[in-house]
């Protein structure tokens, strides 16, 4: 029997579940996913998402602790759950006779989570010790002075984890205010792949949803959030850092992901740095010269807006000559820009990475959902394919004019102490 198309169904309350049918599959994925991130946190406080992530391990009314984390993975299973600038996803796979059980559980985290005084102070201390591991992190932390340098005072430019000293300001019964009055209000969407019929998926989900304080379900977010103001113009910013390397990164505004332009530019970025190591900036600085270890180049959009960036290390003697030769190829359509026989060659290799990463069905689940929650159709993989074949090369070079202009670009370096 045939793997079935992707299913969009409605509980009685309005919530939507998107199911792929697979009889066969002997594996679960789901994902539970919320339009809440880090850019939300605010007015309660920086890092509030990100806290209730782990929080929402910690019990139920049903479940204690204990129960919540070993009850799947004692089956076989894996549990677990990650926050972004605009979302929150909890997500769980398992072998696919278990898949009740991991609705079940899913949907008491989702919906029923609670915690006590004393387990909420010990995750504080948690999130502390993962901040200061991401701060001895160089490319964690010059994304996060970055992302500054191009959102300035926006939400968008606050770390995922929050900044510390608001971490520890935060008290408990904010935190469950903001669970019950704000998270459970935002738009979700439910995403499973294994053999349960759409229908069954429904039955189990809505034996654990509560219903929402608003009449149904709101599809997305975007008219909830407040849109950062324009880039005035180009800012560069130089840092000496206890490092044994210099650390770079070159980048500004990119459109968000409704925009029509959005796929010329995943395109564009995929040629110019993206995971293979024929890219363009890959071959120009590290093949031809040697020059660096690591450079890529990466298309971040979020719901109303975007940013492009191009991180580097290298040694601390080359870090000038790096910043110079990238910047160079920026200012040149001939070098940021496939000529129309490399213009093939890159849809070829986007196509490829997407149906390599097809393997990854998790991954492609927790896509589709926020796919529904951007308010964009979903789209099968031929589709997209198709969609590739037909963008212009001139779609593709206007997109690096737009982008890459030296006044709407930021840059920022860490070099190393003589």
């Amino acid at each position: 029997m045939a793997v079935g198309p992707l299913v969009s169904i409605k509980t009685s309350a309005g919530f939507t579940i998107l199911c792929l049918h697979d009889p066969h599959y002997t594996l679960a994925h789901l994902a539970l996913i919320n339009d809440s991130g880090s850019r939300d946190d605010l007015p309660v406080g920086s890092g509030v998402t990100h806290c209730l992530e782990h929080l929402l391990f910690k019990g139920t009314s049903d479940r204690n602790t204990f129960q919540v984390l070993s009850e799947l993975e004692n089956k076989g299973g894996d549990l677990n759950a990650f926050t972004t600038k605009e979302r929150l996803v909890l997500h769980a796979s398992c072998p696919a006779v278990h898949s009740l059980t991991a609705l079940d559980l899913l949907g008491d985290m989702w919906w029923h989570s609670k915690w006590s005084d004393e387990e909420f102070r010990k995750e504080q201390k948690v999130i502390r010790e993962e901040i200061g591991m991401y701060k001895d992190n160089p490319e964690e932390s010059l994304l996060e002075e970055f992302e500054e340098l191009v959102f300035g005072r926006h939400a968008l430019a606050h770390p995922i984890l929050g900044f510390e000293e608001q971490l520890m300001r935060l008290r408990s019964q904010e935190v469950h205010d903001y669970y019950r009055n704000v998270f459970l209000q935002r738009p979700t969407v439910l995403v499973y792949h294994g053999p349960l019929e759409p229908m069954e998926v429904k039955a189990a989900i809505e034996r654990r949803q509560a219903k929402p304080k608003k009449s149904g379900f709101a599809t997305h977010s975007a008219s909830l959030r407040k849109r950062p103001s324009g880039l005035r113009q180009s800012k560069s910013h130089e840092k000496v850092q206890d490092f044994n390397q210099a650390y770079g990164m070159i980048g500004g505004r990119a459109p968000s992901v409704s925009d029509e332009n959005r796929w010329a530019i995943a395109l564009l970025f995929n040629w110019l740095g993206g995971d293979h190591m024929s890219a363009r900036l890959s071959m120009e600085l590290r093949e031809k010269l040697a020059l660096v270890y690591e450079i890529e180049a990466q298309y971040s959009p979020y719901s109303d807006t975007g940013m492009w960036s191009i991180p580097f290390s290298c040694d601390p003697s080359n870090h000038r000559l790096v910043q110079k030769r990238v910047e160079e190829i920026l200012n040149r359509s001939s070098l940021s820009t496939p000529t129309a026989p490399e213009f093939k060659i890159a849809k070829e290799q986007m196509i490829g990475r997407i149906l390599l990463a097809e393997e990854n069905r998790l991954q492609n689940l927790i896509g589709w959902g926020q796919a529904y929650l951007d308010g964009n159709r979903l789209l099968g993989t031929q589709e997209i394919i198709d969609r590739i074949h037909r963008i212009p090369r001139t779609a593709v070079l206007e997109a690096a004019g737009h982008l890459f202009r030296v006044m709407s670009r930021r840059s920022l370096l860490w070099t190393c102490a003589p």
